[in-house]
């Protein structure tokens, strides 16, 4: 077969296992039809006289220059190059995760480069998410994957994009290493990190759709026994772009396993959803804004600056099922109400937008200020007693 101008160079990247090239040719009804000595084995098709690939033994002296031979002459059989015939060998053996990115300016193909680097680096993120949360459930990871999750990491391969808007993809190889600590089987950790992947886009993809009806930010809260998590929100807000302005699917395609099905996995987040994103990966992350609550509770703070209009007041208040210390601005009479009521000990009720923080909260567009007397108490609370 003759070698194209930088093809020495592509011989050089054509390394494969037998067994991967063996189940390559069964998988494409090729037959062992001998061999020669204990050197190698030959394979033919059917009613094809001339397609013939010899296939030697790992253990030959010229080994990875006979495997070349044998891919060149799939390839030449498959009118076909030798590096798209090795990715397809690669493929048997290993998870595929494609990312489509839908928008208008990739519909040709292209991305700008600034994308495509934030892309590529994302989807690197996204498995990472996906290995950590194999050893531990968290809104929030803050420490790298264990090491030999890191370094099946670093085994990943970047495959060739495809045409239809831009899709990258990206190549886990499916080795025989375990997942160690808990889990009590020994799962190959190529799997095990899918089957994390798929488990946790499933759940953030439902819990987004399940947002989209009730507003309710406490659905993402399952979603992390999943394995979702705040570092997976920012990987798949990654693939929208800086802007956060393009839609993407992902599809997985799994090695064969009993852990999968043989039908790939696809998960799809439109416009909507990445809005969605936004909010869960603050709400991992202990940063979130509860819109249009009404708290009720009793003032434990006064705080009056000097040379300051508006003054502060801190209120006792349950938001959802936490109690937490919301400060809330004030200015003029409501102030002056304010300070009436902490001194005779009375609640008060204010509506707004509560800004919850990991240490902290503050009610937002603050109205309605007013207090409570003892026969006016609501019976059940109101909007600051419900669940997030």
């Amino acid at each position: 077969m003759a070698v194209s101008e930088g093809g020495s160079r592509d011989r050089r990247d054509l390394d494969a296992s037998v067994e991967q090239v063996q189940a390559y040719l069964q998988s494409k009804e090729w037959f062992q039809d001998g061999k020669i000595r204990s050197v190698a084995t030959i394979w033919h098709r059917h009613h094809e006289e001339d397609a013939e690939v010899v296939l030697p033994f790992p253990y030959v002296k010229d080994f990875r220059q006979r495997i070349r031979d044998a891919l060149s002459a799939i390839a030449s059989f498959e009118n076909r190059a030798p590096a798209d015939v090795l990715s397809d060998v690669k493929r048997l053996f290993a998870n595929v995760i494609a990312i489509r990115v839908i928008a208008e300016d990739t519909d040709g193909g292209t991305i700008p480069i600034n994308d495509g680097v934030l892309l590529i680096a994302k989807a690197k993120d996204l498995l990472s998410a996906a290995a950590r949360s194999l050893y531990a459930k968290r809104k929030q990871f803050t420490r790298g994957a264990p090491k030999e999750a890191k370094e099946y990491l670093e085994t990943l391969l970047l495959g060739q994009t495809e045409v239809g808007s831009y899709v990258v993809n990206v190549i886990a190889p499916v080795q025989a290493v375990p997942v160690q600590r808990e889990l009590a089987t020994a799962i190959p950790l190529a799997q095990a990190i899918t089957a994390s992947l798929v488990a946790g886009l499933g759940a953030l993809e439902k819990a987004s759709t399940t947002y989209e009806e009730h507003g309710d930010l406490g659905v993402f809260d399952e979603a992390v026994l999943a394995g979702a998590s705040s570092n997976m929100c920012d990987a798949l807000l990654g693939f929208s772009g800086e802007k956060h302005n393009r839609a993407f699917e992902i599809t997985v395609t799994a090695a064969s396993s009993p852990l999968f099905e043989t039908k790939p996995s696809k998960f799809v987040f439109g416009g909507k959803h990445v809005g969605v994103l936004e909010k869960a990966t603050s709400y991992y992350k202990g940063d979130y804004v509860l819109p249009q609550r009404t708290l009720f509770g009793h003032i434990t703070k006064l705080s009056r600056p000097r040379d300051e209009t508006s003054r502060t007041i801190t209120i006792d208040a349950q938001v959802g099922d936490v109690e937490r210390k919301v400060q809330v601005e004030l200015s003029g009479d409501e102030y002056h109400m304010a300070v009436i009521a902490h001194d005779e000990s009375k609640m008060v009720r204010v509506d707004g937008d509560v800004h919850v923080k990991s240490k902290s909260a503050q009610l937002l567009n603050p109205s309605n200020f007013g207090v409570i007397e003892p026969d006016d108490l609501p019976l059940h609370g109101g909007r600051g007693d419900e669940d997030l």
